[in-house]
């Protein structure tokens, strides 16, 4: 491993962690810091984002389901780019090209497609819908 990949690696890790621990301490619901939704602001209606940064503290604190209640998309996307740091850091390490998840074009048009249905679906006033609302 080159020490520009050790580098890399080290400054994501530690990126993450001052994020988690941020999010542990401060509860994005109470706090004026965390930036709120322009697009929510606008309209009244949920993007497919909203509910992240809740959903993240809610992780921090064990708590998987109401992180999954509160924006399942990002708990997914979450799991991809730990999955994807992982197959860099085994890249780096046996020395092969890596690929990243994301440059896989099928993959991010279903993703956004999928995002799509999801912001549309979560604003719907029927039940169960609304428990998808943020």
């Amino acid at each position: 491993m080159s020490h520009k990949q050790v580098t890399l690696i080290t400054g994501i890790i530690l990126i993450l962690i001052a994020g988690a621990v941020t999010l542990f301490f401060f509860d994005p619901g109470k706090h004026a810091f965390f930036p709120k939704c322009a697009f929510h602001m606008a309209t009244g209606y949920s993007c497919p984002g909203c509910g992240s940064s809740r959903a993240l503290y809610q992780l921090t604190h064990g708590n998987v389901l109401e992180a999954l209640r509160l924006n399942p998309g990002v708990m997914f996307l979450l799991g991809m780019g730990v999955t994807d740091f992982g197959r860099y850091i085994r890249s780096v390490k046996l020395s092969e090209p890596f690929h990243t998840l994301f440059a896989n074009v099928r993959l991010v048009i279903g993703l956004v497609v999928c995002m799509l249905i999801y912001a549309v679906v979560r604003n719907l006033p029927w039940i169960p819908f609304d428990r998808l609302a943020p």
